[in-house]
């Protein structure tokens, strides 16, 4: 065999091998896909996958040709009897041990270095001895082999090229969207109010904060010293709900009004973003004079990906608030930020992130530091409105603390004890507690452990917030900023179940902190902080409160209502209050809306979650003033009771279907 036809053979194989694999990919995950994006609207982003999944191979294919030609010519010089097909061998058997190594569960990951330095060299030992045992029928049939194949997949070569160049145009309207995504862009001529007197607005919210973790709400452990004394001189609501147990529909709904079976945007929102969702709050803001700014650090959370993003005359790329390691690893984070940032496709840098060429475990190290500082929100936003002073103003900083890996920074970490344990982001995934949903009671005392390190991460939390509000005062007037603070959902540390989404509704999930500090010095305001409200209220009712706030007045397609009138201790006509996790439901088709679901009620001190579509879930009902675990389900014992909380529901869901979107102001 020459080293020409070699190089033919070798680009031809691995530009079909990873076609191939990408296909098979694309297939099965567009099962997945169809549900939340349509294909006309997703071919950009598989045609660029496409691309950056097919270019490595053809790479390795030509330096794989350079390493046998170089090797050829150097083992040929020591033993005559090496040919071109014992070394082709080699490879194509240590990349058949590759191939079932990515498409078996195994992974080197999960060992320990020596056990991986171990595995890793005796791989190539064996495949040699392997090779060295074959050599005579290699020798003898390997080129014919190689061949015949050649022959086979020269179609397949033509077809996967044609695709290639097809791919090529589409792939640029990813590019287009990155150039036209709103960054420091009004996105037309604004006008900015010239009142100053309108106040300014900040909306702070945590990623999985639930009020039942906070001192502030009674929690057992001193994990808001600061937010339980500032709340103090502030309006504190002790039963808001998430509208949702997970962030992309609750994070949705904050800056919508609405709830999730209306936005219906129940997904994973950082791989199928919307591309533009016009009733929302910024742009309502935005509209009316206000500069409005995001700085979000959870992905799921963005701006962009709910399609919002063209309302803010800020909104950062999330991974600008991500702390990145010194290093090998930290510099190809960066390269991988960099290729997200220019392409704006979540969906083809995945694949990119998966490649079996591109081996990130190899480079990762365990840390105890958190990747999602919050302090690199909090500085990035006080940069940002100290160089540009407008006022009014809205800013959302949505932060990705304290969700997991719960990584408090010294001295936080062990605080609360045993802090030799779980204080490292691979110790915690080594539980193997985190994300898997369930565990048994012989498994509580390591939940235990991992609950002191989240309430050292909420404590960490608290003292940035602290800090971060003692900065805001040098840099923004106090007397005329009224500050929010919540979060999108709470999590779950008990119960059986660690971590949030899913099914379950349950308090820990759904209960969150909702705090409104309006300004101490405005007459507007005075007795209005350290007001505590005890009633059901809901996170689409932060909405419709800040437009009252602003002076705008709240449209037709918001599902929420103004806290406002409560708030100043007037009669609110009290109604129910929703949460759902819809998230197994198709976002593009409308009829039937909802086939697989949970969706939990509120009224007064009782609460029912119905569930639908899940096997062996049963209608549970609870009297919170009594049962506050929601421990004993006495649905039967108060059927007519259970019987309005369905109607209600289906009433709910019904109005949710006739909308579909179609409710103007």
């Amino acid at each position: 065999m020459t080293a020409k036809k070699l190089l033919f053979i070798s680009l031809s194989f691995f530009f079909v091998l990873f076609s191939l694999q990408y296909l098979k990919d694309v297939f099965y995950k567009w099962d997945g896909y169809s549900y939340y994006i349509r294909f006309p609207e997703i071919l950009p982003d598989f045609s660029l996958a496409f691309i950056l999944w097919t270019i490595p191979g053809i790479v390795v294919a030509f330096i794989l040709w350079v390493m046998l030609y170089v090797l050829f010519k150097a083992l040929s010089n020591l033993n005559k009897a090496i040919c071109y097909e014992h070394i082709i061998a080699w490879f194509i058997i240590a990349a058949l041990i590759i191939i079932v190594k990515k498409e078996s569960d195994f992974s080197l990951k999960d060992l320990g270095n020596i056990y991986r330095l171990i595995i890793l060299t005796l791989v190539p030992v064996i495949v040699t001895a392997v090779v060295w045992i074959g050599h005579k029928p290699i020798e003898r049939h390997a080129g014919k082999i190689l061949y015949k194949i050649y022959d086979l997949i020269t179609p397949l070569v033509w077809i996967f090229a044609f695709l290639f160049i097809f791919a090529v145009p589409f792939s640029f309207f990813t590019f287009a969207r990155a150039v036209t995504k709103a960054d420091y862009v009004s996105n037309g001529a604004q006008v900015f109010s010239t009142d100053k007197n309108r106040p300014n607005i900040i909306f702070v919210s945590m990623d999985a904060l639930g009020a039942r973790d906070m001192q502030l709400y009674g929690y057992n452990r001193p994990t808001t010293p600061f937010i339980t004394e500032w709340a103090r001189n502030a309006v504190v609501f002790k039963r808001a709900y998430a509208s949702s147990n997970w962030t992309p529909p609750a994070t949705m709904s904050m800056m919508t009004g609405q709830r999730p079976w209306i936005h219906k945007n129940w997904h994973l929102m950082y791989l199928y973003p919307f591309r533009h969702y016009e009733q929302n709050l910024p742009k309502l803001l935005k509209d009316d004079g206000y500069a409005t700014y995001a700085f979000v650090q959870n992905f799921n959370a963005t701006a962009d990906s709910h399609g919002i993003g063209y309302a803010f005359l800020s909104n950062e790329q999330y991974f600008t608030f991500l702390y990145r390691p010194p290093g090998i690893e930290g510099n190809i984070y960066r390269k991988i930020d960099f290729l997200l940032d220019k392409t704006n496709s979540p969906i083809a840098v995945e694949w990119v992130l998966k490649h079996p060429l591109l081996p990130i475990w190899l480079v990762q190290s365990d840390t105890d530091k958190t990747t999602t500082p919050p302090e690199m929100v909090y500085d990035s936003f006080l940069k940002h409105i100290s160089i540009h002073p407008r006022q009014p103003f809205f800013a959302w900083l949505h932060l990705e603390m304290p969700h997991f890996p719960f990584l408090p920074q010294k001295p936080y970490m062990g605080m609360f004890g045993d802090g030799d344990k779980f204080n490292t982001e691979q110790k915690q995934v080594d539980t193997g507690l985190l994300g898997k949903c369930c565990f048994g009671p012989e498994r509580q005392k390591e939940v235990d452990i991992l609950k002191k390190r989240q309430d050292e991460f909420i404590l960490y939390g608290d003292q940035q917030f602290k800090l971060f509000l003692s900065r805001l005062a040098e840099t923004v007037d106090m007397s005329n900023t009224i500050i929010f603070f919540s979060s999108d959902h709470g999590t779950s540390m008990s119960r059986g179940y660690i971590g949030h989404g899913n099914y379950r509704l349950y308090e820990n999930v759904t209960n969150i902190p909702l705090i409104i500090k309006m300004p101490d010095t405005n007459n507007r305001y005075k007795g209005i902080n350290g007001t505590v409200i005890d009633v059901p209220v809901e996170q689409i009712d932060i909405a419709p409160t800040i437009l009252e706030l602003a002076g705008i007045p709240a449209p037709k397609w918001m599902e929420g209502r103004s806290l406002l009138s409560r708030m100043e201790g007037k009669f609110v006509e009290p109604r129910p209050v929703f949460s759902m996790e819809l998230g197994r439901n198709s976002a593009i088709i409308s009829d039937p809306l909802l086939t697989k679901y949970s969706i939990a009620i509120w009224d007064g001190d009782y609460k029912l979650i119905y569930y639908s579509g899940w096997e062996g879930k049963k209608t549970e009902l609870f009297n919170l003033s009594t049962d506050p675990g929601e421990t004993k389900n006495i649905f039967h014992e108060k059927p007519e009771m259970a019987k309005r909380f369905l109607k209600q529901i289906e009433s709910g869901l019904s109005q949710a279907t006739k909308r579909q979107y179609t409710l103007s102001e």
